[in-house]
C-alpha cells in the first residue's frame, strides 16, 4: 500500500480490477481498538472516560455510550490506579479487581499514553487466555460470541445436509440502562450471571447457548423447529424469568425480549440470521417488555390462529353433543355390493370452517390429551344408535359397527378410574356387533404390555380390528398372536393402486398373508372402479369408500339401506 504522508493513502490497483481508494491506517487502528480481544479504554488526565471498546464494556458491565466524560472511579474500584502520576505508572502491572462480590475476577493494568497525560486501561478476566481459547464467556461460563458463530456455521451445514431447519433466538434483558443507573455496575454483573444460569437451566442440553454481548444471549435450536415449538420455548423461558432475582438488598424482577429467526426459511445465508433475529428483537421491544417476535410476522398470526383453534376445540370437547357428529360409512361385499356393516366416523361442526374431518382436529386433540374424552363420547353415541335400531326392530341391528380408538383409550383407568372393558360392560348391552379398530403399531404395543385387556374385550364378544396396514412395517408373527379377527388396508396404499406397481404387489402379498394366518380384511378408501376391481381380484371380502357411499348421518342410514335393497 502506498502511503501519502500528507493524508490518506493513495489507492493501489490490483491485477484485473479497477483501482479503488485504500483504507487509511487510522481506520484500521480504530477497528483494531474496537474489536480487540481484551478490554481497552482511554482515560483523560481528570480520570474520566474518553472511549472504551466492546470487550471493556462486556467485562465491566458498562455501556460505551454512557461512559464518555464519566469518572472511572464511579464505575470501577480503581481509584489508586487512576490517581498515580503518569511517570509513576509501571510498564505492566496487573491489579486484581473483584466485581459483584466475586462473581467475576478481573485483571487490570494502567498504561501511560503520554499525550496529554492520558491513560490506557487494559482489562481482562483472570482466566481470559483460557476462556478465549475455549470459546467461553468469562462471566457466565457459556459459549462466547466467537464460538456461537462457529456453532451457527456448523448447524447450518447440518441443516442443509439433512434437509432440516434451525432457529436462532436472540434474548436481551429489558431496560438495562435503567437497571444500571438504579442498581450500579456491581449488581448488574451479578444479575447477568443469574440470568445466564436461568437460560442454561431452561433450554435443553442439545440447544447451543451463548452470551453474545453485555445483556444479550443467543440460543440455537436445531430440532424441532416449528412455529409452535419455538413459541413454546420462548414462553417457557419468559415464564422462568418470573421469579425474582437477587440484587443484594432486595429482590429484583427482570424481563427479557426475544427475537426469533429461522434458517433457511427466513434466509438461506446463515451469517444473515443474526441480523434477522435482531430485527425481530426490535419488533418485540416495540410491543413492550417480556415480548417475543418472529422475523416472519405471519408466524405470529398463524400461532394466534392455532391458539384460537385449540381453544375452540377445547370448548367443543366440553360439550361434544353440541359440536360433533357421528357419521357412518357402509362396508360392502365387493362381489354383491351388499352392506355388511358400518364404520363410525366423527366430524366437528366448526363455527367458521364448517364440517371438519378427523385429520383436521384429531392431532390437536391428541396434543391436548383429549382423545379419550372424544372416543368415549363416540362410543356412547354408537351404542345409543344401535340400541335404537334394536328397539325398533331395524335389520341394521344385525350388522356390525366398527369404531376407531386412539391408543391412550386402551390404557388402564382412563374412564373415570376404570379400564375400557369395564366402561363397555357398564353400558348393559350385548356387544357382539361392536368392533374396535386400533392402529397397528399401537395394537402391537398394547399386545405386549396389556394383553389381558385385549382378552377381556374378546370375552365381552367385542371384535378387534388392526388398522392402517399396508405402508408400515409389519411383523406377521406378532400379529398372528393377537386376538384380532380383521385387518384394514390403509387408504394410502389403495390410492396408489394401478399407478405404482409396488402398491399392487403389496396388496397381493397382504391378501396371501392374511389368508394364511386366517385374518379377514377390509379395504378402505375405494374411490374408483379400477380400485374396486383390484379388491375383487385379490379376494377381499369387504371394502368401503366414496365410490359406493360417503359417510352419512345415523338417521338416514336406514333409508339408504332400504333404497339399495329396492334397487337390488
Amino acid at each position: 500500500m502506498a502511503v501519502d504522508a500528507s493524508g490518506p493513502p493513495k489507492g493501489t490497483a490490483s491485477s484485473g480490477s479497477a483501482s479503488a481508494p485504500a483504507t487509511h491506517p487510522s481506520v484500521w487502528a480504530a477497528m483494531a481498538f474496537e474489536f480487540a480481544p481484551v478490554g481497552l479504554a482511554v482515560v483523560d488526565e481528570n480520570g474520566c472516560f474518553e472511549v472504551a471498546n466492546r470487550r471493556f464494556c462486556q467485562l465491566s458491565g458498562l455501556v460505551a455510550e454512557s461512559l464518555r466524560g464519566s469518572k472511572v472511579c464511579d464505575h470501577l474500584p480503581v481509584r489508586e490506579l487512576i490517581d498515580e502520576e503518569v511517570d509513576d505508572i509501571p510498564p505492566v502491572e496487573w491489579q486484581e479487581l473483584e466485581i459483584a462480590d466475586g462473581a467475576c475476577s478481573l485483571l487490570m493494568t494502567v498504561s501511560s499514553l503520554r499525550q496529554p497525560e492520558a491513560r490506557l486501561l487494559t482489562l481482562l478476566a483472570r482466566d481470559e487466555e483460557h476462556a478465549l481459547m475455549a470459546g467461553q464467556d468469562a462471566l457466565t461460563g457459556l459459549a462466547n460470541a466467537w464460538l456461537f458463530h462457529d456453532r451457527l456455521y456448523h448447524a447450518a451445514e447440518r441443516a442443509d445436509r439433512l434437509g432440516q431447519q434451525l432457529a436462532l433466538l436472540l434474548i436481551e434483558l429489558d431496560d438495562i440502562e435503567a437497571l444500571r443507573k438504579r442498581l450500579g455496575p456491581a449488581a448488574i454483573w451479578s444479575l447477568l450471571h443469574q440470568v445466564s444460569r436461568r437460560i442454561d437451566h431452561t433450554f435443553r442440553g442439545e440447544d447451543s447457548l451463548a452470551r453474545l454481548d453485555q445483556a444479550r444471549w443467543g440460543v440455537l435450536i436445531e430440532h424441532p423447529v416449528t412455529a409452535e415449538s419455538l413459541q413454546s420455548a420462548a414462553l417457557r423461558f419468559q415464564e422462568a424469568m418470573d421469579a425474582p432475582f437477587d440484587a443484594g438488598s432486595r429482590p429484583q424482577l427482570l424481563t427479557t425480549s426475544i427475537g426469533i429467526a429461522r434458517y433457511p426459511v427466513d434466509s438461506d445465508q446463515h451469517d444473515a440470521l443474526l441480523g434477522l433475529a435482531e430485527a425481530a428483537l426490535a419488533n418485540a421491544r416495540k410491543a413492550g417488555p417480556a415480548n417475543h417476535a418472529f422475523h416472519d410476522t405471519r408466524l405470529r398470526r398463524q400461532i394466534e390462529e392455532q391458539a384460537s383453534f385449540r381453544l375452540q376445540l377445547h370448548e367443543a370437547l366440553m360439550a361434544p353433543s353440541q359440536h360433533f357428529r357421528v357419521v357412518y360409512q357402509p362396508q360392502l361385499d365387493p362381489a354383491t355390493l351388499r352392506c355388511m356393516g358400518f364404520e363410525a366416523l366423527v366430524r366437528w361442526q366448526h363455527p367458521r370452517r364448517g364440517l371438519l374431518h378427523p385429520r383436521d382436529f384429531l392431532p390437536v386433540a391428541a396434543e391436548m390429551g383429549q382423545l379419550i374424552r372424544l372416543d368415549r363420547w363416540v362410543l356412547e353415541q354408537v351404542i345409543k344408535l344401535h340400541q335404537h335400531w334394536r328397539a325398533t326392530g331395524d335389520r341394521l341391528a344385525l350388522l356390525g359397527v366398527s369404531v376407531n380408538l386412539a391408543a391412550p383409550t386402551l390404557e388402564q383407568d382412563v374412564f373415570d378410574g376404570r379400564p375400557l372393558d369395564h366402561f363397555l360392560r357398564q353400558q348393559g348391552v350385548e356387544l357382539g356387533w361392536l368392533a374396535l379398530e386400533i392402529e397397528v403399531q399401537s395394537l402391537l404395543r398394547v399386545g405386549e404390555s396389556q394383553g389381558h385387556l385385549l382378552k377381556r374385550l374378546v370375552q365381552l364378544d367385542v371384535s378387534l380390528v388392526v388398522d392402517e396396514l399396508g405402508v408400515t412395517p409389519l411383523d406377521l408373527y406378532q400379529l398372528a398372536t393377537l386376538p384380532v379377527t380383521r385387518a384394514k388396508i390403509s387408504r394410502e396404499l389403495v390410492s396408489r393402486l394401478g399407478r405404482k406397481r409396488p402398491a399392487d404387489l403389496t396388496l397381493e402379498a397382504l391378501a396371501r398373508s392374511f389368508e394364511i394366518i386366517g385374518l379377514a380384511a377390509t379395504v378402505v378408501g375405494v374411490e374408483t372402479e379400477s380400485q374396486l376391481k383390484a379388491v375383487r381380484k385379490q379376494g377381499f371380502d369387504r371394502f368401503q369408500g366414496n365410490l359406493v357411499s360417503p359417510p352419512m348421518d345415523g338417521d338416514v342410514v336406514s333409508a339408504w339401506c332400504a333404497a339399495r335393497s329396492e334397487d337390488n
